[in-house]
């Protein structure tokens, strides 16, 4: 056994190492059953799939408009959900999808889907966040798991460049970046590994 197998490194490799995948980030009306007001999609290779903002059918909450700049007044003339849902699910719809912080913004997007009564794309998922808490190694023993950390640590950790935070886009690229660089940790660490590759 080595130090690759079962780390973490193993797992991004295994995951990802061979496969192309597709980063989506959202933006959101709030934590109180949220919707989508921003959803970005980039491949693997950081090329924009979907960059949308969207009017959401209940209000902004105040503190999500602090954190995104997303106001009701900005998305209030954008369209709804329904007139990008095929859009979304063509750039998630039978693929890898790579998500920092998996768990919520997959909430969102199903509680986006059922609000207008649209079908949840299939795909399998893969979270960045919990990927990079294994990575960064800080111990909460109240969860007794791996701590989660801000994608801006994640990128800091990496020397990944940062796009603009809490913008859909800008956190899908900064979250393709941190991928990439994992990769190519990885890539070193791999044991009898291809010169080639």
């Amino acid at each position: 056994m080595t130090a690759f197998s079962g780390s973490a490194w193993e797992e991004i490799w295994q995951t990802l190492g061979t496969r192309e995948y597709v980063v989506l980030d959202t933006e959101t009306t709030g934590l109180d059953a949220p919707e989508i007001v921003s959803v970005a999609v980039v491949d693997s290779h950081g090329r924009t799939l979907i960059n949308e903002l969207v009017r959401p059918a209940k209000p902004i909450e105040p503190g999500a408009s602090r954190i995104t700049g997303i106001t009701d007044k900005i998305v209030c003339d954008r369209a709804e959900f329904p007139t990008i849902y095929q859009a979304v699910f063509e750039a998630l719809n039978g693929r890898l999808v790579t998500i920092y912080n998996a768990d919520y913004d997959l909430r969102v997007l199903r509680n986006t889907c059922r609000r207008y009564n649209c079908d949840m794309p299939k795909f399998e998922s893969w979270c960045v966040m919990e990927w990079f808490a294994r990575v960064y190694g800080k111990w909460d023993r109240y969860r007794a798991n791996y701590s989660w950390q801000k994608l801006s640590s994640a990128a800091e950790y990496f020397r990944a460049k940062q796009s603009d935070a809490h913008d859909a886009l800008g956190d899908c690229l900064t979250t393709q970046r941190i991928i990439e660089a994992g990769l190519n940790r990885a890539r070193k660490l791999r044991p009898n590994m291809d010169p080639l590759l």
